[in-house]
């Protein structure tokens, strides 16, 4: 069992993050030249850089980088358009979070960080810059807060007095204060209110899931000469995690173990973490990492396995290696199998 659970994870491990998604969409070839097929849907650095098409199944899909076309949209999904960044940068497919009075962009670089960047038709885009860092003086360090992202909105937003206190509110750059700063800035500047083209919709998918699973103990933590089993019901929460992958959730849950002993025969385990989940249809890969609370963080699990999805409804199966952080010591090794339901 052991073995047999090391090898399907290394084989998972290689591949699951790689695993890409045709969506329905279209290319713009220029700001109105439009056609329709299916676009592969890659993580955010990929998406940026180049956008895989077909018109159909039947077709060889072609590949499109920013110089290539003006940009291309996932129907329900994802907005992308070619810009010009930097010299370091250069020309990129930055994804609309909002297509307004105000516009703002974002791209995710291949360290995973997050960039962002306004736009109006009368001033050049620009990137808010937000990143805090430290700084030594006197042999002492020093976080030196950047605010430079405030300044460049009052800029950007200078003839409508309703959205300063917006400004000085803002503490956090990401998606949702963004989006949220952009959709009022263009309620307080829009006349007609109906100038908006585009505004992402940030609602995070939300899973509800239970799994039954056992837990076969190895070594010197069996209870017995060679193995021993614990049986357990596993109930989680999964949040999706949108702004660094949309593939991504963390999740927080409750285990309950049965077992044997004779004066142990019921524990409560505490699993935080976060998992792979790829939410297209039919069969796909996953890959989870979790600690547990109730044994202090000392115990760890990491997993995969593979996915089977139908409308809202996720069937799971997958094998845990189950390891001591104190001396990385392998407890045990875990299968299960569970059902996750979207429940937003």
């Amino acid at each position: 069992m052991k073995l047999n659970c090391t090898l399907l994870l290394i084989a998972i491990s290689t591949i699951v993050f790689a695993q890409n998604e045709w969506k329905p969409g279209y290319i713009l070839k220029s700001q109105q030249d439009t056609v329709w097929g299916s676009l592969q849907n890659k993580n955010y650095n990929e998406n940026s850089h180049a956008i895989t098409f077909r018109t159909d199944e039947n077709e060889q899909p072609s590949t499109y980088l920013p110089d290539d076309i003006y940009g291309y949209r996932f129907k329900e999904g994802k907005f992308y358009v070619s810009k010009y960044v930097d010299s370091t940068v250069g020309r990129i497919f930055l994804e609309y979070l909002v297509n307004g009075e105000l516009d703002v962009f974002f791209y995710q670089d291949q360290t995973g960080d997050n960039h962002y960047f306004v736009k109006k038709d009368n001033l050049p885009l620009k990137e808010l810059k937000y990143k805090d860092k430290f700084v030594r003086k006197d042999g002492i360090r020093y976080l030196l807060e950047n605010n430079q992202y405030k300044g460049l909105l009052s800029y950007y937003t200078k003839e409508t007095s309703g959205i300063k206190k917006d400004i000085t509110r803002l503490n956090n750059v990401n998606h949702k204060s963004l989006v949220k700063f952009a959709k009022k800035y263009h309620e307080l500047s829009c006349e007609d209110g109906n100038c908006m083209v585009y505004g992402k919709n940030l609602k995070r998918k939300i899973f509800a899931a239970i799994h039954h699973g056992s837990l076969f103990y190895t070594g010197r933590y069996s209870k017995e000469s060679n193995t021993s089993q614990d049986s357990y019901i596993s109930v989680k929460t999964y949040f999706q995690q949108f702004e660094q992958s949309e593939k991504l959730f963390t999740f927080i849950g409750v285990n309950t173990f049965y077992s044997k002993h004779l004066y142990y025969p019921y524990r409560i385990g505490i699993p935080v973490g976060f998992e792979y989940i790829n939410p297209k249809k039919g069969f796909s890969l996953n890959g989870s990492y979790s600690l547990d609370l109730a044994s202090f963080f000392i115990i760890n699990n990491l997993g995969g396995g593979i996915n089977y999805k139908s409308g809202n409804l996720i069937i799971q199966t997958k094998c845990s290696l189950v390891i001591n952080l104190v001396n990385f010591d392998m407890v045990g090794v875990s299968p299960l199998f569970g059902i996750i339901y979207n429940i937003r």
